[in-house]
């Protein structure tokens, strides 16, 4: 059995499972090139709870195409190229749309999504503070927007999650500063959210540092496979170590591709900034407007507004038109003032065609283990995904069924794009 392990990532999910595998009495070095949560972990509405388990592939995607084509849609836009540039990645992604697919995918992620807070909880536990347990708002507009979300209420209903609904009284008494443009809401009760995703982080870094971890600021610049054994290749120094835990996010299909694993996850951008309150109003919790495509978080650093979706290339210049667009409909929502910082953030997030992480052993290498694809559920999906990753190398009965998680389910397409 493996006694030393490499986790090559310290976002939320590589901090996990570097966590969990220490203090199952694994060596654990943890590797990344920057400060531990300060990439894609950074940035994020900091909700963890039940409230994504509809995976971004469903049913009703099909009559929002020619939107989403052409540009028109907030909630998602396309840089110069795509999506032909990723045909076969978007071809799965619609085939995933069918009812039998879209409730099976649903259910795996709601299998995950169950465990998000517990699992939060335990690894916060001496930093319960961090976490708020005030709910998520869903807002609509209009009733027609309210009606489109029936499918949504439908599957929270078959899979226990807890909702209110609330009219213009009931959303006012909740959250007395909202401007008076929303018409209804839906209240999950039973989400968490967090002030500062980064600060999260760092820690569980220094926690995992403080308990023995080994924590390296250097740049992995490849895998190498060595007669079936995958080595980790930094700027001037080879590491070594019994597993191999890949978590680097949107980087991880790059640096695993040369091992001959060609998985079908693509880099999904997207933009934050933060604004102060006009007048120091608060705002109770995390708030989606669901015909804006944009969500407000409360956040130490102000008013986080989280955009949707960019498919474009890794190295395209930002282009924040889904931010500029979203922002007069947030000053509506919200008596904003000005911006906290000069400049939008943007980062981007691994996204698998079936909205489900790659959590497992390498089919072909036994001592590497993924664990990445998490989307935009990543910091709500860390902890768990770090308990998995540590039960499966330590050879334990995992917490759930790892099995739909595997990158052996893409094996019919021959492990590729």
């Amino acid at each position: 059995m493996a006694r030393s392990v490499a986790v090559l990532g310290a976002g939320i999910v590589g901090i996990s499972c570097a966590l969990h595998l220490h203090r199952r009495g694994f060596e654990v070095t943890l590797v990344d090139r920057r400060e531990p949560g300060s990439e894609t972990s950074f940035g994020n509405s900091g909700v963890i709870g039940r409230a994504s388990i509809a995976p971004l592939s469903q049913p009703a995607i099909w009559r929002k195409l020619p939107r989403y084509a052409a540009n028109r849609d907030r909630a998602v836009r396309f840089g110069p190229g795509y999506p032909a540039r990723e045909l076969g990645w978007f071809v799965r992604f619609l085939a995933n749309s069918r009812p039998g697919a879209f409730d099976a995918n649903a259910r795996h992620l709601n299998a995950l999504l169950s465990h998000a807070l517990g699992e939060h909880e335990a690894l916060l536990a001496g930093d319960s503070g961090l976490l708020r347990r005030d709910g998520w708002l869903q807002l609509f507009r209009t009733e027609a927007g309210f009606e489109a979300s029936a499918g949504s209420r439908a599957l929270w209903y078959r899979h226990g999650v807890r909702f209110r609904i609330l009219d213009r009284e009931g959303l006012r008494e909740l959250e007395p500063h909202l401007g008076p443009v929303f018409e209804r809401a839906i209240w999950l009760t039973d989400i968490a959210s967090v002030a500062d995703p980064g600060e999260v982080c760092r820690r569980l870094a220094d926690r995992f540092a403080a308990e023995g971890g080994t924590l390296l600021r250097e740049e992995v610049r490849a895998l190498r496979s060595v007669d079936g054994e995958a080595r980790v290749a930094l700027a001037d120094r080879e590491l070594h170590a019994d597993a191999t835990v890949v978590a680097l996010g949107p980087w991880s299909a790059d640096l695993v591709a040369p091992l001959g694993y060609r998985l079908p996850v693509i880099r999904e951008r997207g933009y934050h900034l933060h604004l102060s309150p006009r007048h120091n109003e608060p705002l109770g919790r995390p708030c989606f407007d669901a015909e804006g495509a944009y969500v407000i978080t409360p956040m130490r650093a102000g008013l986080r507004i989280t955009t949707g979706i960019e498919f474009s290339a890794a190295d395209a210049p930002p282009t924040p038109v889904q931010l500029e667009s979203v922002l007069p409909l947030a000053r509506e929502a919200f008596p904003f003032g000005a911006p906290a910082e000069p400049e939008p953030w943007l980062g981007a997030r691994p996204g698998t065609p079936d909205s489900l992480p790659v959590i497992g052993r390498a089919p072909r290498h036994p001592n590497l283990w993924f664990a990445f694809g998490h989307a935009s559920i990543g910091f709500a999906l860390g902890p768990v995904t770090g308990r998995l990753i540590a039960e499966m190398v330590g050879g334990e009965s995992p917490l759930l069924d790892p099995a739909p998680y595997s990158a052996t389910r893409f094996r019919a397409f021959g492990l590729g794009r």
